[in-house]
């Protein structure tokens, strides 16, 4: 059985583009960003942000409300857990 290599496995910063992508699009959103004006502004290089950034914005603009609540709702759950294990206050 092969151990996966570090280039295989997701980088910290990478998880951490991705996690700040998806908040920052899910609070846009809550603050009533729509469609494009969710990612208007937002200059990105790194391929997990970006690829976050597209993803969130996607699942936030398309399908029925029920769906787009659901991922609002799991977005907010994340961000509100992150939140707590900083305790900010």
């Amino acid at each position: 059985m092969e151990t996966p290599s570090v280039a295989d496995q997701p980088s910290s910063s990478g998880k951490h583009a991705r996690s700040f992508m998806r908040a920052f699009v899910a609070t846009s959103y809550l603050l009533g960003k729509r469609h494009a004006a969710l990612s208007a502004g937002v200059a990105l290089r790194d391929p997990a942000a970006l690829e976050a950034l597209g993803e969130i914005t996607d699942q936030l603009s398309h399908g029925v409300q029920e769906q787009r609540a659901r991922v609002l709702a799991a977005e907010v759950g994340r961000l509100l857990r992150s939140l707590g294990a900083q305790k900010l206050r």
